[in-house]
């Protein structure tokens, strides 16, 4: 009878603890980014990309990639960081998306369009950029580099 009431109290406890925080360590807790500047605005015509760093932050990139954006977005949109094509909805019709008014991006996921409210937008630094993991800016070519070019070219 002593080996049965030994056993029980093992087996419970071997219970708890494969359904404590334990068993989640695979799991890794989404990141808080902490934004500087939270009312920014980036004409709408110029984003012609984006990176989604994760469900909560996507960077949005203007004027090819020389300048980005970091938004937060509202919570409850899912599978951004899987998404090949985003759009940026001028929710107000300024001509901007800003970190305020009814600005957002949108994705198709699983045939339904996923609206998703932009919260904040800060435009990043390169000192940002870097901390961020995302690239740094494509530089633009100087006149020099295009004469240069056109000097080698046999056409």
């Amino acid at each position: 009878m002593k080996t049965t009431i030994l056993a029980l109290p093992m087996a419970l406890h071997a219970a708890c603890v494969s359904s404590g925080p334990e068993s989640q360590l695979g799991k890794q807790e989404p990141r808080r980014i902490e934004m500087s500047r939270t009312s920014d605005c980036v004409f709408h015509s110029t984003i012609s990309g984006f990176d989604a760093l994760d469900d909560r932050y996507v960077v949005l990139f203007a004027m090819g990639s020389r300048k980005a954006y970091l938004a937060e977005i509202a919570g409850g949109c899912f599978d951004m960081s899987h998404q090949s094509a985003l759009a940026a909805v001028d929710g107000d019709g300024n001509g901007q998306i800003c970190g305020f008014g009814r600005d957002s991006v949108a994705y198709r996921r699983m045939g339904m369009v996923e609206n998703c409210r932009i919260l904040a937008l800060e435009q990043l630094s390169e000192e940002r950029r870097i901390e961020l993991g995302v690239g740094s800016p494509q530089k633009k070519p100087k006149n020099d580099d295009k004469k240069e070019e056109k000097k080698d070219d046999p056409k």
